[in-house]
């Protein structure tokens, strides 16, 4: 029986990534992260956090009719904000309108190892505006 092997020239499926348990659903590009002052790297969310998210936020997802998982991706690919967090950690914010009391973000932290964003909390928040703003969307 033959063994299959990898072409050089064949491409790595989408979602399959050398972190264990992690699933690649966006990426800060580097002009946003330039304006920013923050890394430029791929973000990354831990299977156990999108089972978090379902578990905790079950009710408003069913509401808008979207899974935990498009839930993430759906900030991450239309960001208005990033904002600083406590500590180390960013939040990436979406905003209908820049007067809108009622936000979703992501909390994102940098794991210096791993070099790339990770997930660390979504949910909607209303209180952002004490949080340093780093980058607007024009």
């Amino acid at each position: 029986m033959k063994k299959c092997r990898k072409n050089k020239g064949q491409n790595t499926p989408k979602n399959q990534f050398k972190f264990e348990g992690y699933i690649k659903v966006g990426r800060i590009r580097q002009t946003v992260a330039k304006e920013a002052h923050i890394k430029s790297a791929d973000i990354m969310v831990n299977a156990n956090h999108v089972k978090h998210i379902a578990l905790k936020h079950n009710a408003e997802l069913k509401l808008c009719g979207i899974t935990p998982l498009e839930y993430i991706e759906l900030i991450v690919n239309k960001f208005t904000e990033i904002r600083q967090n406590k500590g180390e950690s960013l939040l990436l914010v979406k905003r209908n309108d820049p007067h809108d009391a009622d936000t979703v973000t992501i909390e994102l932290l940098y794991n210096d190892m791993t070099k790339f964003w990770e997930v660390k909390t979504a949910q909607p928040r209303r209180n952002i505006l004490n949080n340093e703003l780093l980058w607007p969307q024009k």
